[in-house]
Parts: structure tokens; C-alpha cells; sequence
């Protein structure tokens, strides 16, 4: 049976692809990891939470047709496959080629519209949208200028991603409530187990 379905997903990463990133939990442990993208109706879900997607085109994806259809699962299959894609040229020192082919693919489907002063890509709505707009957005993250404040949450078994905008750069933890109250916790109780051995001694 599948656990219940996030309510919620994460928005720490401070761009949405790596918010892509951050819906494996606890990443780097073989033991507790976890899927939030487990069905193509969370990815939908995550992509209207994230507003890559309108309410509209979020119902359009969502019919019963479209959610039982194979296509919607091989969807969520590459939506998968190009978040480890982009980890990987961000933090493994894996190539980006994997990333810039889906990139290739969204772009053959869109077109460049003007809005008033601005231009936008404009894709069609179909069961390709969500990983076509994640795409888009990959490819924005990785031709930034700051890409020196990505970081890693610190935790040994998290493997949350974000942008480090704090005044000094040095964020250690995804979120300092979370990660951060647990790794205080646990150096606190080394330094006082280490004291008390060094009074023994």
C-alpha cells in the first residue's frame, strides 16, 4: 500500500528545478529514501504547487483518462529521469547532455509568443507539459551567473539542495528547524560525550 501523498512540497530550493531535486527525501540514505513523485497525478500536483503550470491546464492533466493512461506514466518515468539528470550535472559531476536533450524536445514543441512587452514560451497542453516547463527551467538554473551559492543541506543523510543567499554563505542546512535543530542536537551530545571521556581519562 502507498503512503499518503504529500499534501505539500517543498520550496526551499530557491529555484524551482531545485525544488525538482528535492522531492527524493533523505536522498542520500539507502535505507530511509523516498519518493514523493510516485504517480503522475503528484507531479501534476507538484508542478501547480510550484506554478509551472496553471489551475486550467493542472485540471486538463488531471482527468481520470489522462491519469490512467500509460503515456502519463512513461511521463512520469522521464519527469524522474531528467530531476536525477540534472542532480547529477549539478553534484556528481555528471554531464549535462541528458538535460539538454529534454531541453531539445521542449523547445521543438513550443513556441515564442509576445505579451505585451514580454516574450514567453508557449507549450501545448498535453501529458509532456509538466516535464517540457521543468526543462525550460533546468536549463535557466544551470546558465545562471551565481551558481557558486549552490549548496547541499549538510545532514549526512538528506541531500537537500538550495541556493545559498544568506548574507555570509554559509548555510549549512536545508532547513535550520529540521536538519539544522538535529545536527545541533547530535554535535552537542558529541562534544559532552567527548568531555565526560577526556575527564575519565
Amino acid at each position: 500500500m502507498d503512503p499518503e501523498p504529500r499534501a505539500t512540497f517543498s520550496r526551499i530550493g530557491g529555484h524551482v528545478a531545485l525544488d525538482l531535486i528535492n522531492t527524493v527525501e533523505w536522498r542520500l540514505s539507502d535505507e530511509r529514501r523516498e519518493e514523493d513523485l510516485r504517480h503522475y497525478s503528484d507531479a501534476v500536483r507538484w508542478a501547480r504547487q510550484l506554478e509551472l503550470i496553471s489551475a486550467d491546464e493542472a485540471e486538463s492533466l488531471s482527468s481520470p483518462a489522462a491519469q490512467a493512461s500509460p503515456e502519463a506514466e512513461q511521463e512520469l518515468t522521464q519527469i524522474i529521469a531528467l530531476r536525477e539528470a540534472l542532480y547529477a550535472a549539478l553534484f556528481t559531476a555528471g554531464g549535462s547532455q541528458p538535460v539538454v536533450e529534454h531541453y531539445r524536445e521542449a523547445i521543438g514543441h513550443a513556441d515564442l509568443v509576445r505579451h505585451d512587452d514580454d516574450w514567453m514560451w508557449t507549450l501545448p497542453v498535453d501529458l509532456s507539459l509538466p516535464r517540457r516547463r521543468i526543462a525550460l527551467a533546468a536549463i535557466d538554473l544551470m546558465t545562471r551567473s551565481d551558481l557558486s551559492h549552490l549548496s547541499r543541506c549538510q545532514d549526512a543523510e538528506c541531500g537537500w539542495v538550495f541556493l545559498d543567499t544568506s548574507p555570509r554563505s554559509n548555510r549549512r542546512w536545508c532547513v535550520s528547524s529540521d536538519c539544522g535543530n538535529r545536527n545541533r542536537v547530535r554535535e552537542y551530545y558529541a562534544r559532552a560525550r567527548s568531555i565526560r571521556a577526556g575527564e575519565k581519562a
